[in-house]
């Protein structure tokens, strides 16, 4: 009996323990899809380059067709202006762990013309850091 008061506690203890650092966890991921997001908003190409894996590519889906570049190409763009520069409100959809060092993040991300919806692909390096190292993207008009 005294066994059962001692050892109940103590797995609920360790459940909600391993329930926060999950969602501590889950927020980091996010913040990172928001970093991502925010540096095209703001067009802050070494925003972007923090946290984009430099030999990643991009494909997005525009009006049917499919659009293919580097991460590189990308940055170059955003620095150009040539891409962002308007605000976007995000809206997560999922977020989960694939492995421990592997997460993917789905979220739309809408500006007051575009709809941009994003599959982040991320892994963790030994540092503890996210990176992205893949984009889905599909844009459509609001």
């Amino acid at each position: 009996m005294k066994i059962q008061k001692i050892l109940i506690p103590l797995f609920v203890s360790l459940f909600l323990l391993s329930a926060v650092q999950a969602q501590e966890s889950k927020s980091k991921i996010k913040q990172v899809a928001a970093q991502f997001v925010k540096g095209a908003d703001v067009q802050d190409g070494k925003m972007l380059e923090k946290i984009l894996e430099p030999s990643s590519l991009q494909y997005v889906m525009i009006g049917g067709k499919l659009n293919t570049f580097s991460a590189k190409d990308y940055v170059q763009m955003v620095n150009e202006k040539k891409l962002g520069g308007k605000p976007r409100k995000i809206t997560y959809r999922h977020a989960e762990f694939l492995g421990n060092n592997l997460a993917v993040v789905v979220l739309n991300a809408v500006s007051v013309e575009y709809d941009f919806l994003y599959q982040l692909s991320m892994t963790k390096g030994a540092d503890g850091a996210w990176t992205i190292v893949g984009i889905t993207a599909e844009i459509n008009g609001v």
